[in-house]
């Protein structure tokens, strides 16, 4: 079972209701991606043996395990800084500073990092902006479970400034956006509260979803912009959600 959670500062891109005024001059996001290494140790079994079976009362099994973090330029998930505004901290991981935006403006920024699947099988992305985003709705939306970022969500720290019009999408995704019902791990559950109800995680029909090797790299917006852009400083996270099919089966995530 795979699941990657990535924390960091950022919105995503849904028709969200109009907003007022006061924003983001600066979100900075931060993402982290773990790989876990498993070495055998040795086997200590115990239990009471049974005449003339195979059957045992208890059996421990101890084992040593390796546990190793990746930076995120050769983690399994990798995030990739593709524009001015992303980049590697000293300990390797994506940092994003949004900043010298134009004031009284809509601004789009595209391509800002990317993300690529360097694992062995297909995985969802969907990126959790916060409890109050499209896919949440404070609990009252599609999603599943409550949302990672929370009310530190770039989306929540934007709205409760009155910039409800800010977000993740991505130009190049035809399907579905990356932060909507559609991209939860819940679309691909028959039994959901999710109504998207989709088969298989399956990258030649859904394009959120990355086959091993491929990529998509987020875009993000935000409209109406303040005449005086020093009102425009806000700092808050995002959660990259990367997801595979049996964590879907398993019943996880949102």
């Amino acid at each position: 079972m795979w699941v990657w959670h990535q924390g960091t500062s950022e919105h995503g891109r849904t028709a969200h209701a109009v907003g007022g005024r006061r924003c983001v001059q600066r979100l900075s996001k931060t993402m982290q991606r773990r790989k876990y290494l498993a070495a055998l140790g040795s086997l200590a079994a115990g239990g009471a043996a049974m005449t003339g079976t195979g059957a045992f009362s208890r059996t421990s099994a101890t084992r040593s395990v390796s546990i190793e973090a990746s930076g995120d330029s050769t983690a399994q998930l990798r995030l990739k800084p593709d524009s001015d505004y992303a980049t590697y901290n000293s300990d390797g991981l994506l940092t994003l500073e949004l900043e010298n935006l134009n004031g009284n403006a809509d601004v789009e920024i595209t391509d800002v990092f990317t993300i690529v699947n360097q694992g062995d099988r297909p995985v969802g992305i969907f990126i959790d902006e916060g409890s109050q985003s499209y896919a949440f709705q404070n609990g009252n939306g599609p999603a599943e479970e409550a949302s990672e970022a929370g009310s530190d969500g770039m989306y929540n720290q934007l709205a409760n400034d009155g910039f409800n019009q800010n977000g993740w999408f991505d130009d190049d995704i035809s399907t579905e956006d990356i932060n909507g019902p559609k991209a939860l791990p819940s679309a691909y559950r028959a039994s959901s509260t999710n109504s998207t109800n989709r088969p298989s995680l399956d990258p030649s029909a859904y394009d959120h979803v990355l086959g091993v090797g491929e990529s998509l790299s987020p875009d993000w917006y935000i409209f109406d912009t303040p005449e005086n852009p020093s009102d425009l400083d806000v700092t808050g996270k995002i959660v990259v959600l990367a997801y595979s099919q049996d964590y879907v089966d398993a019943g996880k995530g949102p």
